[in-house]
């Protein structure tokens, strides 16, 4: 089945929990100042860092016979800052190209496992006054996007964004190409996208800008308790299809700047997981900053099936 038909059909799925920040903490390779994790693609070290934790959470949802999601290194591959980097290659097909490579190597699993092209924001995703505005949005991300769609990816999708601005020119672009999409914002602990805006605003401003609406929304780099999801409106919780959440309950930028990992207890975080899928309908599931497969296996020991 497509990944869209997946979503629509699955109670629940998984989702990989960190990449970038397991690598960053590891030690074992050297991320790049502007392109993160992108260029270890190109490196014999580099692409078996990153199969391995790939694969690890890959593991875990075929061990529990769990649709799993996966997103290519591409979050900070856009044009301009392949440009400055003075990268030629084609580094959105590559990584696709990569993940897909490490798809084939499951077999009989692998039409279980779905490769999101991922992109974010221009500027720092933790500052909002750095968005850029819908019509720059568009123009600038579109090329990125249309890199992944090129690729044949299962999805796109833009997470970690802080504004709404932003977003609506990222989603009108998606919109423009074939493939289903999701939009995922970083959010504060009022429940709000870090420029203020309520998810409900966002959600439902999104839907009537898009001629093709997004297949759902997510939340990712922010604790479940950010999410506040009893009081949330019907229309977010009808349109929230996952969350990819932080480890720790602090605030994103206290996790930035930590010189050691912050990580809170795994049941206490992977309960608040749990909730969101039995009692509000969230359907995919996954970590983000200072999560590990052992988070991943937490949620999938828990929830009823």
């Amino acid at each position: 089945m497509s990944f869209e038909d997946v979503v629509k059909n699955s109670k629940f799925m998984l989702a990989e929990a960190s990449v970038v920040e397991s690598l960053r903490r590891s030690n074992r390779v050297e991320l790049h100042p502007r392109l993160v994790h992108s260029p270890l693609i190109y490196d014999r070290k580099g692409r078996e860092e990153l199969a391995n934790l790939y694969n690890e959470y890959i593991g875990v949802a075929e061990k529990s016979g769990l649709p799993m999601v996966t997103l290519t290194p591409t979050w900070r591959a856009n044009r301009e800052r392949l440009s400055e980097a003075g990268i030629a290659c084609d580094v959105n097909k590559d990584a696709a190209d990569f993940m897909k490579q490490i798809r084939s190597q499951w077999n009989t699993w692998r039409d279980n496992i779905f490769i999101g092209g991922l992109i974010g924001c221009r500027n720092d995703c933790y500052k909002a006054v750095e968005a850029i505005d819908m019509e720059e949005a568009n123009d600038f991300h579109s090329w990125q996007i249309n890199k992944l769609a090129k690729a044949n990816v299962d999805f796109l999708i833009a997470e970690t964004l802080p504004a709404l601005c932003e977003a609506i020119g990222i989603a009108q672009a998606m919109g423009a190409t074939t493939y289903p999409y999701t939009i995922s914002f970083v959010i504060n602990r009022q429940s709000q996208v870090l420029d203020g805006t309520s998810l409900e605003y966002a959600f439902r401003t999104i839907d009537s800008l898009c001629d093709r609406p997004p297949l759902g929304y997510m939340v990712n780099c922010s604790h479940p308790s950010f999410l506040r999801a009893g009081e949330q409106p019907d229309l977010v919780l009808s349109r929230l299809i996952g969350i990819q959440a932080n480890a720790s309950s602090q605030d994103q930028t206290d996790l930035e700047g930590a010189a050691t990992l912050k990580v809170d207890d795994i049941p206490a975080w992977g309960d608040q997981m749990v909730e969101l899928n039995a009692k509000y309908g969230v359907k995919i599931l996954g970590g983000c900053c200072g999560t590990s497969a052992a988070h991943l296996q937490y949620i999938v020991d828990n929830i009823p099936r």
